[in-house]
């Protein structure tokens, strides 16, 4: 009986480390990863009209950390994000507090905008194909973004009929600092399809404190 347990474990040992050449280890790959997307605002206030394309960009560098000899992977890393929301409105301060308010005065301009940038760190859970053409993979995680800039940026009319005028604020209050949510990545190649779901309020106390956002665009494997 002795012998038949040793002899069960020499095979044992044999069969991993077989099966351990056969089938090697991973290399870490998706380090570098560049997003363009559009922003899908809801909740806003009634009275703000947005563009239906909101764009915005990232930019990630992640460790991928293979595991073991499977198709799996998880990734941690540092990132940066601009949502952008741009319409026919002003987010500007009133009775102390910044809301966004209409324009009343039906000003002509050639950009309206309020841009949110955020320093994002990314956690993934990975799985991509070996031995194929080209890489299968699909990334799922999620991220969390401290604010690191806030502005608006506006290019027009300060009165109707008048001369054209560039003005940015960046002092903004009534906007959260901190945004965690959802994100994901799918693709066959260097390009994929990314989205990232908002899961926290965006600005606070203000006539927006309900407004989210829905980021879906198309990602870039530079390395």
């Amino acid at each position: 009986m002795k012998r038949f347990i040793v002899l069960f474990a020499a095979l044992a040992l044999v069969s991993i480390d077989v099966v351990s050449q056969e089938i090697p280890r991973m290399r870490p790959k998706d380090r570098l990863i560049v997003g363009l997307f559009t922003d899908v605002w809801s909740n806003l206030p009634d009275n703000m009209e947005t563009k239906a394309i909101n764009r915005g960009v990232t930019i990630n560098y992640l460790q991928d950390f293979p595991i073991s000899t499977t198709n799996f992977s998880f990734a941690v890393g540092l990132g940066f994000t601009s949502h952008n929301l741009y319409g026919d409105y002003f987010y500007e301060r009133t009775q102390g507090r910044h809301d966004f308010v209409s324009n009343a005065m039906d000003l002509d301009y050639d950009k309206n905008k309020i841009s949110l940038n955020y320093l994002n760190i990314p956690l993934e859970l990975r799985f991509r194909t070996r031995n194929t053409p080209q890489t299968f993979r699909i990334h799922a995680g999620v991220k969390a973004g401290l604010l690191v800039n806030a502005h608006t940026k506006y290019v027009g009319e300060v009165l109707p009929g008048g001369r054209e005028t560039k003005f940015k604020e960046g002092k903004l209050d009534n906007i959260e600092s901190f945004m965690f949510g959802f994100h994901s990545r799918i693709g066959y190649g260097r390009v994929n399809l990314n989205t990232f779901i908002n899961l926290t309020d965006i600005f606070e106390g203000n006539n927006a404190q309900d407004a989210s956002l829905v980021s879906v665009g198309l990602s870039f494997i530079i390395f």
